[in-house]
């Protein structure tokens, strides 16, 4: 199908549809009309958790320029993300890493779900072993230092409830400063983990699309961060601190969430 933010978007069906996109045509999470309108066209992005590719179609695809390190374990959907950045004509922006980021280095068995974004990595002795594939698995902090990606300027995390161990090894990357906005999938599990990267100098935002302003999350439990998001926000925005004016100044408000 194509959308109508201009990508083209391969799937295999009933496993990978997308019915949100099928139904409206496009992007509706507010991160999308978020990052139309901020994003610079050399961004280097990072998608852990790249699926068929839907989020870095779309940042190969807007930001012309942009250099995508797509992370997808399932060897199933990093197939239809391969002929998906065919399809868009962004060979040679947009590089597929067959692997898992995690808190730790190891192998381990990664199980593709028949709803492929439910897919996960298994604990050791999981009864769906014999049904799985042997991935590698390494953290943010040490692929980031290998690859020599000294600056990320969007860090999307998809990776279905995995999300506080993707930020676990990613400590140090985010200490170092060396990340400007992250994508978060939102979960119970990392709210912790909010309040530490909040300490290390970011600020944490829900976009409203239709009031065009970041809402700024400023407490970290249930009730703060779940219970008073616009509607249909299922990510959370952390910008770096330092760069927040650079990024938003100018071009949209920021006001307390509870005003939303």
């Amino acid at each position: 199908m194509r959308l109508k933010s201009g990508a083209i978007l391969e799937f295999d069906y009933p496993g990978q549809f997308p019915p949100t996109l099928v139904m409206f045509g496009d992007f509706i999470d507010p991160e999308f009309p978020f990052l139309r309108l901020v994003a610079k066209p050399h961004w280097q992005v990072v998608d852990v958790g790249a699926a068929i590719g839907q989020f870095s179609m779309f940042a190969a695809v807007c930001l012309p320029q942009a250099r995508v390190e797509a992370f997808e374990p399932s060897r199933v959907n990093t197939e239809t993300l391969q002929r998906n950045i065919e399809r868009n004509g962004v060979e040679g922006r947009v590089v597929v890493h067959q692997m898992a980021l995690s808190n730790r280095k190891e192998t381990a068995r990664f199980a593709t779900a028949p709803k492929t974004w439910m897919s996960q990595l298994l604990t050791p002795g999981s009864s769906d072993d014999a049904d799985s594939e042997l991935v590698a698995v390494d953290t943010l902090d040490a692929v980031a230092e290998a690859m020599a990606l000294d600056h990320i300027h969007l860090l999307k995390i998809n990776v279905a409830g995995f999300e506080p161990q993707v930020l676990e090894g990613a400590m140090e990357t985010l200490r170092a400063g060396q990340v400007d906005v992250m994508v978060l999938l939102l979960g119970l599990a990392s709210l912790p983990l909010y309040a530490a990267i909040a300490e290390l100098g970011y600020r944490f935002f829900y976009y409203h699309p239709r009031q065009r302003c970041l809402f700024e999350v400023t407490r970290f439990d249930e009730d703060s961060v779940l219970a008073h998001r616009p509607w249909p926000a299922r990510h959370i925005l952390a910008i770096r601190s330092a760069a927040v004016a650079d990024i938003v100044g100018g071009v949209m408000p920021i006001r307390p969430l509870q005003m939303a």
